[in-house]
């Protein structure tokens, strides 16, 4: 089983699924990967409002229901950090990671180190707990003291899924999975855009990891981590 914790598969919302048609084909190879749970994550705009977002992940609920019977959509966002990110959080106008006190937060590729620290800092200390989105993208966190201070904080590391899956000459990919190697990543999400691009397909990154990663491990990147989010977001 597993739980994606980054997924734009709400319909027409961002530059994730068009409709309604293409989040129901997305739906499809994300069942037919073994993905039985979403955290649906839009991006924050502003223009679309919390109760919107809760009530197409609703819906879509409903139409993979009747592709899966037991399958669950929760809502969340992925939000480009802001200066008043705090008080839009509190204010529920920004919502968190399946209404748990989780908030999945990315910056610019090429911000500072600095700048993500701060902003990750200042999460922690508004009462939230940070998932950096996509940590693999940012130039910053590749060095490694940088990567471990960050690490120490307590914020959590989200890598995506096509990440890991490139050749043995692929530098992203080999720098991805010897943070999988060494446990420093927490949670893993297919951050699916569409049908066509970026899609949910999970498949050779799974080969790899099921080989390479001890299965307790992997089920707590995959599923556990994700379902303590819910279960959190339900109390």
């Amino acid at each position: 089983m597993v739980l994606d914790v980054h997924a734009h598969i709400l319909p027409g919302i961002d530059d994730g699924a068009k409709n309604l048609e293409e989040a129901k084909k997305m739906l499809n190879m994300a069942i037919s990967q073994g993905i039985c749970e979403i955290i649906a994550s839009p991006h924050y705009s502003g223009k679309i409002n919390s109760e919107r977002i809760r009530e197409l992940a609703k819906e879509l609920e409903e139409e993979a229901k009747q592709l899966y019977a037991d399958f669950r959509i929760y809502p969340g966002q992925e939000i480009l950090y802001f200066d008043s990110m705090i008080e839009a959080l509190k204010a529920g106008e920004v919502l968190t990671l399946a209404d748990s006190r989780y908030v999945l937060v990315e910056f610019m590729p090429t911000a500072s180190y600095k700048k993500i620290y701060q902003g990750i800092r200042k999460i922690q200390q508004g009462g939230y707990y940070p998932v950096l989105a996509h940590v693999e993208r940012y130039e910053a966190m590749r060095r490694e003291e940088q990567f471990l201070e960050l690490l120490n904080t307590g914020c959590l590391m989200q890598m995506n899924y096509g990440s890991i899956r490139g050749g043995m000459f692929d530098k992203q990919a080999c720098w991805c999975r010897k943070q999988l190697k060494k446990e420093r990543i927490h949670l893993l999400g297919t951050d699916m855009h569409g049908s066509n691009h970026r899609t949910p397909v999970i498949e050779k990154s799974m080969d790899w990891m099921r080989k390479e990663l001890p299965l307790d491990y992997l089920k707590k990147i995959t599923w556990e981590q994700g379902m303590d989010f819910v279960r959190q977001g339900k109390k």
